[in-house]
């Protein structure tokens, strides 16, 4: 099969992790496949030695150079490379599509869900070419089933296109704490509104009230939201047991996570969830919320929060570092089902079917 991808436009965050370790699974699920991935910069993921990667040079550094990229020159690129399937790693990626199928990844559908957590003018923007793919797309990969329910929930016409095909985590089995651990510590994520730093933050306090030697430290904050942050350990007086952290380098962050006592992910939104399964993965004690994905991946092994209440919160906390091995290990297996490899023979298959359905 030569399959290209669709990484123009692929930054830092959820989808370079999607798909540099999608492509890691499919190398290992199909390693005769002839895969080709189109950039607009150097990819700031890894990628097996036997996949080839080839830049589209925008027209322009503009937006229209953006787009243009996405559509007519990946279009041309997937004929000059007789390609028999097309991947876009973005869910508004490849907008005029190929001759040959064409399947989207589906993160999730926050900007209809949760609008308030975005601007107008990313609200729109998302709807418009979201929008696009969705009607244009041969296949439509959802990484949950909940996305998927989100998805068909407006747009039930789009049943036979929309699969879902959970993530892998078995990334984050390689991930070591460091070599000198220190005193403990919790570990949360600051890098998007849904993370929920404030309850976080808020039920720190409950928990740390008459109790000593763990420190909680939260990454991936931007400048404002950092700045919010201390303002509250401020008032809040827990400034000696929490550390605020910008966003990490991969190997730093790795580092960190796998040295955590425990994992703090009780989001208001998710499509997945990934931090929670790769915490189950290491053995290390997950806090979420009621989130549809995040139940749905954690299987039952995580410790649910009642509700966003810092009281919540905080008993979540205690009930979670009470977790016997013997119910940690239970996690690890389950989390030990979420491969990329079997990620990554799904999709095949989907771009495969649709193929043969043309």
């Amino acid at each position: 099969m030569r399959l290209v991808v669709d990484a123009v436009g692929v930054r830092p965050g959820s989808a370079e992790i999607v798909i540099g370790n999608l492509l890691v699974g499919w190398t290992q699920a199909a390693p005769d496949d002839r895969i080709v991935v189109l950039v607009d910069r150097e990819p700031g993921f890894p990628l097996p030695a036997t996949i080839t990667v080839e830049r589209i040079v925008q027209r322009s550094s503009s937006l229209a150079g953006r787009l243009w990229a996405q559509s007519v020159g990946v279009r041309l690129a997937c004929r000059r490379l007789d390609a028999d399937g097309l991947l876009s790693a973005l869910t508004a990626g490849s907008l005029l599509g190929a001759r040959c199928p064409h399947a989207v990844i589906v993160y999730d559908l926050r900007h209809e869900l949760r609008p308030g957590q975005f601007s107008r003018r990313r609200r729109l923007g998302r709807r418009l070419l979201y929008g696009w793919s969705f009607r244009n797309a041969n296949a439509l990969l959802c990484i949950s089933e909940r996305t998927r329910r989100d998805l068909l929930a407006r747009r039930p016409q789009l049943t036979a296109r929309a699969h879902a095909v959970l993530l892998g985590a078995d990334h984050a089995a390689g991930w070591r704490p460091a070599d000198r651990p220190g005193e403990p510590y919790a570990l949360a994520f600051g890098h998007f509104a849904n993370k929920n730093v404030e309850p976080v933050l808020r039920a720190w306090s409950d928990y740390c009230s008459g109790r000593d030697g763990i420190v909680l430290r939260i990454c991936g904050l931007g400048e404002q939201a950092r700045a919010a942050a201390e303002r509250l350990v401020a008032a809040l007086g827990i400034g000696s047991r929490v550390e605020l952290l910008p966003w990490l380098a991969d190997e730093a962050f790795q580092t960190l996570f796998a040295g955590a006592r425990i994992v703090l992910f009780p989001s208001d939104f998710e499509g997945f969830g990934l931090p929670a399964v790769e915490a189950m993965l290491l053995g290390v004690p997950v806090v979420i919320s009621s989130d549809p994905a995040l139940a749905e991946v954690t299987g039952g092994h995580a410790i649910v929060a009642a509700d966003q209440r810092p009281e919540s919160l905080a008993t979540a906390i205690e009930r979670a570092l009470a977790l016997t091995p013997e119910q940690l290990a239970a996690g690890v297996a389950h989390a030990q089902r979420f491969t990329w490899e079997r990620c990554a023979r799904q999709v095949r298959e989907i771009i495969i079917d649709a193929r043969v359905s043309r």
